[in-house]
């Protein structure tokens, strides 16, 4: 594959997920940096947008440092959000989540693990 080729596959793939990016936070053109040439200021504005903004993005990030089976989040989402679980390795773990209300849950696992469970 020549490297003119290679970089076009790089652009399609990067506007693919800047499309992704979109579909959570909102239009791009509407972030506030004056940069938006400067892809870190624009990923962290993006990351630091809250709910509400324009997008559904992720809400809530729990990190479990230490393994354990059942994991306890309070959110305070106010709302039941879908759970993503990674585990210390960045793998994705199921489990099974219990809403115990609208700003607490429930994970509980077979055996502990470590990680972070994302909420949207």
């Amino acid at each position: 594959m020549s490297l003119q080729s290679q970089l076009n596959s790089f652009v399609t793939r990067v506007a693919e997920m800047f499309q992704q990016v979109e579909s959570r936070t909102g239009p791009l053109h509407q972030l506030n940096t004056s940069a938006k040439s400067d892809l870190v200021t624009a990923i962290n504005e993006l990351a630091a947008r809250e709910i509400g903004s324009g997008g559904s993005g992720i809400a809530f990030t729990h990190s479990q440092v230490s393994a354990a089976t059942p994991w306890t989040i309070n959110h305070n989402l106010g709302f039941r959000p879908a759970v993503a679980i990674l585990d210390s390795g960045g793998n994705e773990v199921e489990a099974d989540v219990v809403h115990t209300g609208p700003n607490q849950l429930v994970i509980h696992f077979a055996i502990p693990v470590a990680g972070v469970a994302r909420l949207t």
